[in-house]
C-alpha cells in the first residue's frame, strides 16, 4: 500500500498542462520586462526635462546678469551726462546778466549823437 501512495503522489502535467504553464510564465516575465523597460523611460525622461529646465535656468539667469549690467551701464552713462549738463548750467547762471550788461547800450553816447 505504500508503494501505491507513493506512485499517487507524483502526477505529471499533461503537455498542454505543461506549454499552457510555459507560455503563462513567458507572459508574466514579458509583462515585467515591459514594465520594468517602461519604468527605465519614464525616469530617463525625467532625467532630461530636469537637465533641460536647468540648462534654462541657468541660460536665463545669465541673460539677466548680462540685461542688468548692460542696463546699469546705461544708466552710469546718463547719469554722467546729466551732471555734465548740470554743470554747465551752473557755471552759465550768472553769463546771461554779464552778457547782457556788455551789450547795454550807452546812453550817453546815443544822447550825444542825437544832438
Amino acid at each position: 500500500m505504500k508503494r501505491k501512495v507513493a506512485k499517487a503522489g507524483k502526477l505529471r502535467l499533461s503537455p498542454n498542462e505543461e506549454t499552457m504553464l510555459l507560455k503563462e510564465e513567458y507572459e508574466r516575465r514579458r509583462k515585467l520586462r515591459l514594465q520594468q523597460v517602461r519604468e527605465q523611460q519614464k525616469y530617463i525622461a525625467l532625467q532630461i526635462r530636469q537637465k533641460v529646465k536647468q540648462r534654462r535656468e541657468e541660460q536665463l539667469h545669465q541673460l539677466e546678469e548680462a540685461l542688468r549690467a548692460e542696463w546699469q551701464k546705461a544708466q552710469d552713462e546718463k547719469m554722467k551726462a546729466l551732471e555734465k549738463l548740470y554743470l554747465s548750467s551752473l557755471r552759465a547762471i550768472g553769463e546771461g546778466h554779464r552778457q547782457a550788461k556788455e551789450n547795454e547800450p550807452d546812453l550817453e553816447a546815443l544822447a550825444k549823437q542825437a544832438e
